[in-house]
């Protein structure tokens, strides 16, 4: 017996002295329960020398009667939990209570049926760390003073509108940029809200806009309309982002605009242009493929009545020669113009070595022939010539050349008509049989390839004094601005 009191004596004083090296208050204490087994208070069972500073010598004194304090910060319930679960606990307490007033960071074990707890003054430290917070807070000051020195120049001068916003879509703040947009004052959109600038079918959109916004805390971009006093629409771009409070809540919106009216004018200028280069190349096919379809008509009947190789080449060549003229016509043309008749004529007759002198023309001019038809008519037109020349009024002294033509707004089908008449007289006539060999192609053309082709109606007859032909086909349906006179 005497040599295991010897033992704990030692073992005792080991722990003791274990403890009072530490400058941490370092307490045992055990629980104190009623006769249910709950916890009524903890008695001090051992103390450092630390902690005995503090308190003096309280072994064996009840907690809760020298310091009642700890019911107040929750530490007694901490004790509790640690003796009836064996978990460990660390916690911070601001304890101002009997003789303290200060900072401490206590950490509790279960030790037996009670708690051993280690606690740590932390007031110097907290004062500290209060002191470089506050020198923090007036660096920040200070900066955020120059900074928004800073923003204010940069607000007032940004090239795009900037506004702040309430939540509510009332402007607090403009710059110049905005004003301009809005083609008012300073002073009038301080007044206004955003529904006052927008245009109603936009209102409804600006508002959710401003919804998602504070809702989500992101940022929200829309294309909008905004109304100038004097009723005309600027088209701009508004981006809307949250300026958080201190505490991290929505308190206003931050708005950046800019003036979309110069991009939409390029795009619809785009717009215009892809829908014109659409028609052109739509029309560049359309004409290709009467060009193409002209020439194998040409190369066809040109070969049937040609004699010789040479004799090919020449006609070819001539009738090739005459849907030049009538390209170099198409490509003088404006974006909508249209071949007139007068203009078709008279470059095939100009291209001619016949009598201008022995040349009537009378109808209105500027009457538009649809593009579809130029080509082909065209080639009658100077299959007619050529015939006048070799043959005809052109070719002989004396002969007379009539051409006539009227406009019939409401023809066939309701559509214009142009009514060609071209009528030879003062011809010495060959007989029939003395006529050279392919001298019927004009006139198969005229005959055949017109009413097939376009639709038009002609006649064709050799009289006594000359040629008498007649040719009706559906025009466009407008005549030029310089148009409607006799040629």
């Amino acid at each position: 017996m005497d040599e295991r009191r010897v033992e704990f004596q030692a073992s005792h004083e080991l722990l003791q002295a274990t403890m009072d090296a530490s400058t941490d208050m370092i307490q045992v204490f055990e629980a104190i329960r009623d006769a249910s087994g709950r916890i009524m208070d903890f008695r001090w069972v051992l103390n450092n020398h630390t902690s005995q500073r503090r308190y003096g010598e309280v072994r064996g004194e009840s907690l809760l009667q020298r310091n009642p304090g700890v019911l107040e910060e929750g530490i007694f319930d901490a004790f509790c939990r640690v003796t009836e679960t064996g978990e460990p606990e660390q916690a911070e307490h601001h304890y101002v209570h009997e003789q303290f007033d200060g900072w401490f960071f206590q950490t509790v074990v279960k030790l037996g049926d009670g708690v051993a707890t280690t606690t740590r003054d932390i007031t110097e430290w907290k004062e500290s760390q209060a002191e470089i917070a506050r020198l923090r807070e007036e660096v920040v000051k200070a900066q955020l003073a120059e900074t928004e020195g800073q923003l204010a120049a940069i607000f007032a001068t940004a090239p795009v509108g900037l506004s702040v916003l309430s939540l509510d879509g009332r402007f607090l703040r403009v710059n110049d940029e905005l004003c301009r947009i809005l083609a008012r004052s300073r002073e009038t959109v301080l007044d206004l809200c955003v529904p006052d600038v927008t245009h109603p079918d936009d209102v409804m959109p600006s508002l959710a806009a401003i919804g998602d916004a504070v809702a989500t805390g992101r940022p929200a971009t829309l294309d909008k309309r905004y109304v100038r006093p004097d009723g005309s629409l600027v088209w701009a771009s508004s981006t809307l982002s949250v300026l958080p409070k201190g505490d991290g809540q929505p308190d206003r919106l931050l708005v950046v605009t800019a003036d979309l009216s110069e991009r939409r004018k390029a795009e619809d200028a785009l717009r215009r242009s892809e829908t014109l280069q659409r028609v052109l190349i739509a029309e560049l096919q359309h004409r290709t493929s009467n060009l193409l379809g002209v020439v194998r008509s040409i190369v066809d009947n040109t070969s049937r009545s040609a004699n010789s190789l040479a004799d090919f080449r020449a006609r070819f060549d001539d009738r090739l020669n005459a849907l030049s003229r009538v390209q170099t016509l198409l490509s003088r043309l404006n974006e909508h113009d249209r071949v007139t008749f007068d203009g078709l004529l008279q470059a095939e007759l100009a291209a001619m070595d016949g009598c201008p002198d022995a040349v009537t023309m009378t109808g209105p001019a500027g009457v538009r022939l649809r593009s579809s038809t130029v080509h082909t008519l065209a080639m009658a037109i100077h299959e007619l010539a050529t015939n006048a020349i070799k043959y005809g009024a052109l070719g002989q002294a004396g002969g007379r050349l009539a051409i006539g033509w009227t406009l019939e707004a409401d023809g066939p089908g309701g559509k214009p008509w142009l009514h060609i008449d071209w009528r030879e007289s003062g011809v010495r006539m060959a007989s029939k049989g003395a006529w050279p060999k392919g001298t019927g192609q004009g006139r198969e053309l005229i005959e055949r390839a017109l009413p097939y082709q376009l639709g038009a109606r002609t006649t064709y007859s050799l009289g006594l004094d000359g040629v008498h032909c007649t040719i009706s086909i559906p025009v466009s349906a407008t005549v030029c601005a310089n148009g409607g006179g006799p040629t």
